[in-house]
């Protein structure tokens, strides 16, 4: 996997795991976080099928075969981090990747902050992202983030719209998505029994305004997570990173200081 790593390199890791989308890749998704985040030592990889890592043409096609290959790139680069706790963050899909972390290597996991999250029963709105590929083009990954925002005055959007169409025109990329977006085995589904069983504390946070997956989802998250806090951001839509970078930055680095 290609990794950015920031902050401070002593400190405790901090995975940061990225959304799906066409040209999605970590440092894209969490550039507006790391300076609030700059305490921590964050490490931020493409998952498998996105961005600068691999693209591998042996996985079946479906949303289950990829997620499985995406876990087990994980499972590895946490191993590599280290034999301490990881904590770790993720936005929508990538949320859905720090659940099963969850439920496969508690010992290594620390604090948990879930952004926007997928994975839950409640069903989300993804045809701003299965549809893009029909007609690929700047103005429809305008659309698409714009479609994913509830503020109009987000800074430099269009400057993120630019680089994420760069990255998903490239062939390999576009494959990677469409492969796992075509039917197939599903990915898993976090329902109220496999939440019960984690003990870790988690912060679920979400937009209000989310048009992609609905608040709903975070409310499930926090009803059936034992020790989940929770925290709605007004006026915010599927992005949240890119809408209140500084105060999402600022509850994430406390959340993940506090010691209980």
């Amino acid at each position: 996997m290609h990794v950015v790593t920031s902050g401070d390199p002593a400190g405790e890791p901090l995975l940061l795991l990225h959304g799906t989308g066409p040209g999605a890749t970590g440092e894209l998704s969490f550039g507006p976080l790391l300076p609030g985040l700059r305490a921590h030592r964050c490490v931020v990889p493409d998952l498998v099928g996105f961005g600068r890592s691999s693209h591998p043409a042996a996985v079946p096609a479906g949303p289950g075969p990829w997620f499985a290959r995406r876990v087990e790139a994980v499972l590895r680069l946490v191993d590599d981090l280290g034999p301490g706790r990881v904590h770790v963050v993720g936005h929508s899909y990538g949320a859905r990747v720090a659940l099963e972390l969850l439920l496969r290597v508690p010992e290594r996991i620390g604090r948990v902050v879930l952004l926007a999250a997928g994975g839950t029963p409640v069903k989300a709105d993804l045809q701003k992202l299965t549809g893009f590929y029909r007609e690929p083009s700047a103005a429809a990954m305008g659309d698409l983030v714009a479609a994913q925002l509830a503020r109009p005055d987000v800074p430099d959007v269009a400057g993120y719209v630019r680089e994420r169409f760069a990255v998903a025109v490239r062939p390999e990329v576009r494959r990677s998505f469409e492969s796992a977006m075509a039917p197939g085995e599903p990915a898993p589904v976090y329902d109220r029994a496999v939440l019960g069983r984690v003990r870790h504390p988690v912060l679920v946070v979400h937009g209000k305004d989310d048009a992609t997956i609905p608040p709903a989802a975070s409310l499930f998250l926090a009803e059936h997570l034992p020790r989940a806090d929770l925290h709605l951001f007004a006026g915010c839509g599927h992005l949240l990173q890119f809408e209140v970078p500084a105060r999402l930055g600022a509850l994430i680095d406390g959340f993940v200081r506090i010691e209980r």
